[in-house]
């Protein structure tokens, strides 16, 4: 276990264990890995979604840090990261992934590739920091609550609160990994291991993820955001189906929007799909 305290010098090795760093107060685990210096061909941070962790981008990691360098880490409360009690918010979420970028003397402009939830920070990020940010891409991004659903949001956190993660790990997988999905051999052992880390969380971390994220709406945000932006909707995706994506992005001037054969959780549940996108967008191929 490595504690760090001070900014890191640059990575030699295309593979790093995870480490630990005190942000905002927090600590954060992380893993920082791929190629660097002359080899590198930028940076991509990878923001994970409600529930998350850095082992959601496990099945796409290798094949992005084989030439660039690559950022993972453990939002607050989730993975391995510190299980904190107080109450946050999606400001306290941005200053967890500034303070992470500085400490990593990770200065230059970076890509952002976050999941659900994680675009919420992503978005947030770029519009303060629009100097670090090369671009991002969304994957099913949840950036606003309809008024409809918050009484259901908070509601969840309670019952995980008080009851648990399998008090609400089925309702919440109906959602975002349909049946339809779990078809074959394959995808039902990817779903069996999504619901196991999921089952994992701390329910009171995953409780005050939720109520962090209950009442955001970060639309007006879009239409300020002038770095490349790409999002992606999940064509099973039944919590944040296409047709509300596709609105999003006719938000951002220049964005691409695009689909992906998938339900809200792609880069578990159809990752070549996402990495061919993520590749093509951020290499220029579709801009």
């Amino acid at each position: 276990m490595n504690v760090l305290l001070e900014p890191l010098a640059p990575l030699a090795s295309k593979d790093s264990e995870p480490a630990w760093i005190d942000a905002s107060g927090i600590s954060l685990r992380y893993v920082l890995a791929g190629a660097v210096g002359s080899e590198a061909a930028g940076t991509v941070v990878l923001i994970h979604e409600l529930g998350g962790s850095i082992a959601s981008w496990d099945a796409i990691v290798s094949t992005l840090s084989a030439s660039r360098r690559v950022l993972r880490y453990d939002q607050r409360g989730h993975g391995d990261s510190e299980k904190v009690r107080a109450p946050f918010s999606l400001a306290d979420q941005v200053d967890d992934l500034r303070t992470l970028l500085d400490a990593l003397s990770l200065n230059e402009p970076c890509w952002l590739v976050a999941a659900a939830a994680g675009a919420a920070i992503a978005v947030e990020f770029a519009a303060r920091y629009p100097a670090r940010v090369a671009g991002i891409v969304m994957c099913a991004p949840a950036l606003d609550v309809d008024p409809s659903r918050r009484g259901y949001l908070r509601e969840r956190a309670q019952r995980a609160r008080t009851n648990g993660m399998r008090a609400i790990i089925d309702s919440t997988l109906e959602q975002s990994w349909p049946p339809v999905l779990r078809a074959d051999p394959r995808a039902l052992d990817a779903y069996r291991g999504y619901r196991a880390r999921l089952l994992a969380n701390d329910p009171v971390c995953y409780a005050l993820a939720n109520d962090s994220l209950s009442n955001i709406d970060l639309r007006a945000r879009l239409p300020d955001l002038r770095c490349p932006c790409l999002l992606l909707a999940g064509e099973h995706d039944l919590q944040r189906p296409p047709a509300r994506i596709s609105a999003q992005a006719a938000l951002i001037a220049g964005s691409v929007f695009d689909t992906v054969p998938a339900g809200h959780l792609m880069a578990v549940q159809q990752p070549a799909h996402l990495l061919d996108k993520i590749q093509a967008f951020i290499d220029g191929d579709d801009r």
